[in-house]
This record gives structure tokens, sequence and C-alpha cells, in this order.
């Protein structure tokens, strides 16, 4: 080969190099965040007004980060949901408010981010018009013994000095509406969407009051009762806080197009399981008070709360009131 034509090839041999190279940069970057492994993590929220709430971000598998996989389900009985907590399973969970705190009396790790959903139960009578203070001497039905709704119940009762009123319970919420529309209720404390069900199916049934405003006026509340909650593991914010940050701002733009958009809400509810009908759904999200507030903003209304529940009934709580950790702080 002569000196011209070693020239003509080491030139070609170079520029095919270099091509070669370029060419292949591309593939290599893909295969390596191919290689990514994603930590995996759950995120649970029990069935009804607290799953409508994230509907959008289940629907939509809505991802934070890229170095999560966020797997969302749904517990359809309470029993299963505090099981679950309580055995330190979910990384994430939605859960009533002093189930939260038991958890972290239990020293499972888990902190309070923010509420997702303010007092939805509401007082309603099949005798006409009622004021609260009236209910002396009358029978009126509940969700079972040592639950939120009963804790409360009772609560109101007391700071209002009504004294003689006969609580019966029955075993879930599905069992309210046929007691109180097969008349074997007179009165009862019913949640959303079982309300909705109620008085579409008979509009003659009267709301005696929101306990949630009830609580308002009887212990000087702002907002009411915290009824559901966002807790997050500490491992997971520890690792990486800029993640939990993020999510909350997906959950309260969430609840932000679930209060706009009932519609759609109701009908992404259904998607996602629901097994409440999609008008019903619809029509009871606007009484459901589902809101975001961050868990250091709503701290005093926690507080205040948990003293009550501690005094009505301190199991329900874990048996102490929570420290200054217990509350997430950005």
């Amino acid at each position: 080969m002569n000196k011209q034509n070693k020239v003509k090839f080491s030139l070609a041999l170079s520029i095919f190099m270099l091509l070669a190279f370029v060419g292949c940069s591309p593939k290599e970057e893909a295969n390596d965040n191919a290689n990514i492994v994603k930590k995996e993590i759950s995120f649970v929220a029990p069935s009804g007004v607290p799953a409508t709430a994230i509907s959008k971000m289940i629907k939509e598998n809505v991802q934070i980060d890229d170095n999560y996989n966020i797997n969302y389900s749904i517990e359809n009985t309470s029993d299963t949901l505090a099981t679950a907590v309580m055995k330190g399973e979910p990384d994430i969970a939605i859960v009533p408010s002093n189930l939260a705190l038991q958890a972290y009396n239990k020293g499972l790790g888990y902190k309070l981010v923010g509420t997702t959903g303010l007092g939805a139960l509401y007082l309603v009578s099949t005798e006409g018009e009622i004021d609260f203070e009236d209910l002396s001497g009358k029978e009126v039905f509940n969700i079972g013994s040592g639950l939120t709704p009963d804790i409360v119940f009772k609560a109101l009762l007391n700071e209002s000095g009504i004294k003689d009123v006969t609580l019966s319970y029955v075993g879930g919420a599905t069992e309210l509406a046929p007691s109180i529309l097969g008349g074997k209720a007179n009165y009862a404390v019913v949640p959303e969407p079982v309300l909705t069900t109620i008085l579409t199916k008979n509009p003659n049934i009267k709301v005696v009051a929101s306990l949630n405003d009830l609580w308002k006026d009887k212990f000087n509340s702002e907002t009411g009762f915290p009824q559901a909650s966002l807790i997050v593991k500490e491992e997971l914010i520890n690792e990486n806080k800029d993640f939990i940050n993020k999510l909350t701002e997906e959950i309260e733009s969430s609840i932000n197009w679930v209060n706009k958009n009932n519609k759609d809400a109701a009908t992404y509810s259904i998607e996602n399981g629901s097994q409440v009908e999609e008008a019903i759904l619809e029509k009871s999200i606007s009484n459901s008070n589902i809101a975001f507030i961050k868990a250091k903003d709503n701290e005093e209304d926690y507080m205040a709360y948990f003293k009550v529940l501690e005094s009505e009934n301190a199991k329900s709580i874990g048996d102490k009131l929570p420290d200054e950790n217990f509350f997430y702080e950005e």
C-alpha cells in the first residue's frame, strides 16, 4: 500500500471509529437507564371517601420519582386496613387519624404527613326536623362501638350535656342504609356516601346535623375534626424527603381536581373498583369534606381531636398523645 493510500485508509478508519462511537453512545445511555432498579413502594387507601380523594392518582397510576414505583391498592374493609398498618406493611397509607396515632405509639415508624379528609359524618332522622339537643331519650344507630364515628358522636353528646341516648350498633356502614330505609332505625350517624344513598332513595329523611360542623362549634375548631390522615414510613422520609414533598403536592392536586370534577372523579372511582353507584358517588363528593392540609398546618386541631379521643377511649389512640416527632415537617 503506497503512502497516499495509507493516509486515506487511516482517515477512513478514524471516521468509522468516530461514527461507531457516536452511534453507540445513545444505546449505552439507554441501557444504563433501563438498568435502573426502582424501589417498590406500596400506597394503600381504604375504600370510600379516602380512595375517592386520590382516585385520579390511582386511575392514572401517577408516579412521582424515577427511583420509585408506587403500587396503589384499595382496602375494602376497615379491619384489613388496620391489620396491614399495625403490621407496618404499607409504606404510605391513608387511615383514620386515630389509627395513625396508634401505629406511631406502637413504634411502627410512621409519621403523620397531612389530612386528606375532614369529618364526613352526619346525623339523620326519619322523624322530621329535630335539633341535636333534642336527642334525649332517642335511640341512635351507629357503626361499631369504639370506632371513630362512635367516639366522635359520644364526645359531641357529652359536650352538649346529653346523657340518656340509647346507642345501637350495626356491623358496617353498608348496614346503616337498610336500617334507616327499612324502618329499623329512626336516627343514625352515617358517613358519605351512605348519606347520599339514603337521601336519594327517601328524600323525606332529614339531616339533623353535620358532625363536623357541630365539632367546630362545640370544640372551637376552625376546620373540624381530621377524619382521614396520610401517613408515611419514616425510613422513606429520611431516604428521600424531596419525594415526600412531591407526593403531597400530587395528592393536593388530586384532591383539588376531585372537588372540581365530581363526575369524572366518580367515574374514576368506579373504574378503580368502588362498589357504589356512580351517580351516588358524584352527588356525595360535595358533602365528603375532601381536603388536603399539611400536618404542621393542622397540628392544633389534631391535638385537640386526640385529647377528646383520649378522654373518651384512650385505647383508640394507643393510650397516649403524640410528641412533636409525630408530625412531618418539610
